[in-house]
């Protein structure tokens, strides 16, 4: 079915009036509309959270806890959504995996 003429087609051949090969009205291609949160892809935070992140890194160049310098993340001392902020005296330096484990402590009660 073409999307825009809703005019069924065979699969594969393309829509006589538009040259679409949509078969569901449904169909659409290019961005999603809710993108995964677990991912890595400036999508999740604004672009002032992006700058202070990457100060915070240049900062300092290893994680608060551990000490590494691999694959470092910028994390809130407190959450944004707890009244955090997006300033540098509110972002700490931390791993992936500690940020991973000190996330997961956080939703079990855990405060630090």
């Amino acid at each position: 079915m073409c999307p825009r003429h809703k005019k069924l087609h065979p699969l594969g051949v393309p829509c006589t009036l538009c040259a679409s090969t949509a078969n569901t009205a449904g169909s659409s291609r290019g961005k999603r509309k809710h993108p995964s949160k677990n991912t890595r892809t400036p999508g999740r935070y604004d672009y002032r959270w992006q700058k202070v992140r990457a100060e915070a890194i240049r900062l300092q160049p290893y994680c608060s806890f551990c000490g590494t310098s691999n694959d470092l993340t910028g994390d809130h001392i407190l959450p944004l959504k707890e009244g955090g902020s997006n300033t540098l005296d509110n972002v700490r330096v931390l791993c992936r995996q500690c940020n991973t484990r000190r996330e997961n402590d956080y939703r079990q009660g855990k405060r630090y």
